[in-house]
């Protein structure tokens, strides 16, 4: 397929975990994808962020488009920090015209740093105020262009990685398996825009869609351990919800606009997953 007849997503937060995974599987399924992430290079690896461990993650910007490149798509890296707010808006004006129309936004990225692994008043509150600017008004910045340009074009599918912090009450303490109070605040506020944004444009072609991922043995948890110790143990690989994103991208029109999909509940419908496996 050429020109405006190839498909094109964007996915942010792709050098690692979910993010890449899905850019992988959506490249792997016949998609253009723009990638986004803080980490470019192979040998610029990053320290995990929370600093729980003194140890650098693995992945890059370059690394996924290597692998995206490998399925005879095109890749564009694209470097953002949800922090830098002047960043925000070209980077995604940057994706659109790399892609020249975007038909997927998978919204993926979210703020790491320091503070997810303490109580509230054990924190500070710099790292709340920037988990709730990076999972929230960064996220908004960055995806306004996008949307206008699918409304433009009339179509376009809008998914969201949500979480069971955004709508659960708590299970466990933060840093006993739980999580913190910025992030579960934070990804509340993140969960309401597929709902928001289904019924502000549904009439306009857009699909939005929240994504709940379940447990996922990321590269982080993987290193972190300790604090989420239960979610290295119980996750599924990262490869597997990549998977079911980019089954979800191609069939979204199937799922009611502004509803959350449990991914891993789909991964076991397309036999992903042994259905034992952790929800």
């Amino acid at each position: 397929m050429e020109g405006e007849d190839r498909r094109t997503a964007i996915v942010t937060g792709a050098s690692r975990g979910i993010g890449k995974a899905s850019a992988i599987a959506l490249a792997a399924a016949g998609y253009d994808v723009a990638i986004t992430a803080r980490t470019r290079w192979k040998n610029d690896r990053a320290m995990e962020p929370s600093g729980t461990v003194a140890e650098r993650l693995p992945g890059s910007l370059e690394e996924t488009a290597d692998i995206i490149s490998s399925h005879g798509v095109n890749a564009y890296p694209i470097y953002m920090d949800l922090l830098e707010q002047e960043r925000l808006i070209p980077a995604a004006e940057e994706a659109i015209s790399k892609l020249g129309h975007v038909d997927v936004l998978v919204n993926n990225a979210v703020y790491s740093g320091p503070g997810n692994y303490s109580r509230f008043l054990d924190g500070d509150l710099e790292d709340v105020s920037n988990r709730i600017f990076g999972n929230i008004t960064a996220q908004l910045f960055f995806m306004q262009p996008v949307l206008s340009t699918m409304v433009e074009q009339g179509s376009g599918t809008m998914l969201f990685m949500s979480s069971a912090a955004a709508y659960s009450p708590p299970f466990a303490m933060p840093g006993e398996g739980g999580w913190g109070l910025a992030y579960t605040v934070s990804k509340g506020g993140f969960h309401r825009l597929a709902i928001q944004l289904a019924y502000e444009y549904g009439q306009d072609g857009i699909t939005a869609l929240n994504l709940q991922p379940g447990f996922v043995a990321t590269e982080r948890v993987k290193l972190v351990q300790g604090p989420v110790a239960n979610i290295a143990a119980a996750g599924v690989e990262p490869s597997i919800i990549g998977a079911v994103v980019a089954h979800v991208a191609r069939n979204a029109k199937e799922f009611s606009a502004g509803s959350m999909i449990q991914l891993q509940d789909i991964a076991s419908e397309l036999g992903l997953l042994p259905d034992s496996s952790t929800c």
